[in-house]
């Protein structure tokens, strides 16, 4: 598990009353400012890279935002999600789908070229998932650096953190609790399917016997028209209006029983309270600012720091 570095209880008392930073941003060493000297373009370089990467393909932003959710449900933010290897994260069932590993290893390149030994590839994919939204319109928020790069990488974790695409209200909750993160906050992040695509590997439980009546009859009609098995590689479009923008249009959808997934659905039957929240993000001002609280709340919550873990010159691979 991730530790966090304590400073000593006077300098904490100093440092608090002095910046007025929270105990958990002392705590634990990570910084607005990290990079400041180090790497001071850092930001500006990642943020280029996946313009361009995004420019010549744009299930990169989906991609890079999956990725970062995926390595921070297991282990905490620490780029465990990229090593490749039989035994790893990566190799899991659960994560058999990410996308945007050659847009990783092409930002840390150019970082690493601009910046050698300086910048993990846990800050990369945490820079990289907040541009990964402002390429597709939507609006940014303030990332912290600081975070060490894992290494441990495990296949059977993924399956053990990671909600699947079946999950209902109850697990999905108890999921996100488990990384610190509020019902409301599960929400907010679930606004990211605004952006990519599905399979029909996780609609099947909905579109084959038994068929959920409760999706709408020409939606279900399409689903079954484009996934003939259950198994079938088809991929699923799970914001049919403005798949390449960051917008409510996932949470238009949900509203009106046109979420895909059940994980997606379940966020409006369920329980009232998710009900308000996803009524809430259809003001696109609400969705973008919970967006990027609830995004920098799950890249701070868990993660490593200096002397854990390590700074890895390429992201595949550890040192």
């Amino acid at each position: 598990m991730a530790r966090m570095q304590r400073a000593s209880f006077l300098g904490l008392m100093l440092l608090v009353a002095a910046l007025s930073l929270s105990v958990s941003e002392v705590d634990a060493q990570l910084s607005f400012t990290y990079y400041q000297k180090s790497c001071p373009n850092v930001e500006t370089i990642i943020f280029k890279e996946v313009q361009e990467a995004f420019k010549n393909d744009p299930t990169i932003a989906p991609g890079l935002l999956r990725m970062m959710f995926h390595d921070c449900f297991v282990r905490g933010c620490d780029a465990s999600v990229m090593l490749a290897g039989e035994n790893t994260e990566r190799a899991s069932i659960r994560n058999s789908r990410l996308h945007g590993f050659e847009a990783i290893d092409a930002i840390k390149a150019a970082v690493e070229k601009a910046c050698r030994g300086k910048v993990s590839c846990a800050d990369i994919l945490a820079y990289a998932s907040r541009d990964a939204v402002v390429v597709t319109g939507g609006t940014s928020w303030e990332v912290m650096g600081g975070r060490r790069d894992g290494r441990i990488s495990n296949k059977v974790e993924p399956e053990q953190n990671i909600p699947d695409a079946t999950a209902q209200f109850g697990e999905l909750v108890g999921t996100f609790a488990e990384q610190g993160l509020s019902p409301q906050q599960m929400v907010d992040l679930s606004g990211s399917h605004t952006l990519g695509i599905t399979h029909c590997e996780h609609v099947a439980n909905r579109i084959f016997s038994p068929v959920d009546r409760s999706m709408p009859k020409n939606l279900l009609q399409r689903l079954q028209k484009a996934c003939p098995k259950r198994n079938s590689a088809t991929a699923i479009v799970l914001d049919q209006t403005s798949v390449h923008k960051f917008d409510t249009a996932y949470f238009q959808n949900v509203r009106a029983g046109r979420g895909i997934m059940t994980s997606d659905q379940t966020l409006y039957d369920a329980d009232a309270d998710l009900r308000q929240y996803v009524n809430a993000n259809l003001n696109q001002k609400t969705f973008s600012q919970r967006f990027g609280e609830a995004m920098f709340a799950m890249s701070t919550s868990t993660y490593l720091t200096a002397p854990d873990g390590e700074i890895r010159k390429r992201c595949q691979y550890r040192n």
